[in-house]
């Protein structure tokens, strides 16, 4: 089925980290990797600047992390072409994992210090951690001011879009990392909302960067069964 895939990043917003996950489609699918203007970090700005951009086609959004609230959103109001969204390692509310306190670290420690990097990886990738992925990840966070950072942490702290959720009427599958440190398993239960589908998959929080094979699979299974 010719259906362009639509891949919104995480907390960086800057789209590096998804070229694991875009190589592994492109084969068979076109791809678009949205990057977030590095000024914008609150998601009602971001939902508007976003949807102006959907695309004219028909397209399903994959949404990793942070961009799941802001998937659930752009769904809730049916865009025209939109024919699916995949959640991967998201959440509706605040993660329980994340302390509260963490938006204002983000602001005394410097985001772009190699130390900072290293710090967050044990959470973000485990054992799945490695040198290029740590080159990539610090270029990543390179690409966008602290203060756009600390920002857009503050908002997944207050989020709740799970009214969205029950306004969504496409299909909808929920990739949950098996090895997730920083979004449990039960977090994924306000998706029963939005009727969707659950799979499992080894990995870390960054799902699609350390197993993005296995994850570009099961989209384009999901691809395939929308008909």
């Amino acid at each position: 089925m010719e259906m362009k895939i639509v891949i919104l990043p995480g907390l960086d917003g800057t789209g590096v980290l998804s070229c694991k996950i875009r190589e592994s489609l492109s084969a068979n699918h076109k791809v678009e990797t949205i990057s977030y203007p590095p000024n914008l970090s609150h998601y009602n700005e971001l939902l508007d600047w976003l949807y102006a951009l959907l695309p004219s086609e028909d397209f399903i959004i994959v949404a990793e992390s942070f961009s799941g609230p802001l998937a659930a959103m752009i769904a809730a109001k049916h865009p025209k072409f939109l024919k699916g969204v995949v959640f991967v390692a998201t959440f509706a509310q605040r993660p329980r994992n994340l302390p509260a306190s963490f938006a204002y670290i983000l602001q005394v420690v410097p985001i772009k210090s190699s130390y900072l990097a290293q710090m967050v990886q044990p959470i973000l990738m485990g054992k799945w951690s490695n040198r290029d992925f740590t080159s990539t990840f610090k270029q990543a966070l390179n690409k966008v001011p602290a203060s756009t950072l600390s920002k857009r942490l503050a908002e997944v702290l207050k989020v709740d879009v799970i009214s969205q959720l029950t306004e969504i009427s496409v299909p909808t599958l929920y990739l949950q990392a098996k090895n997730d440190r920083l979004v449990p398993q039960r977090m994924s239960a306000p998706f029963n909302r939005a009727s969707a589908t659950f799979c499992t998959i080894e990995g870390p929080h960054f799902l699609l960067q350390a197993n993005a094979g296995e994850t570009a699979t099961k989209i384009s299974e999901f691809i395939g069964s929308l008909g």
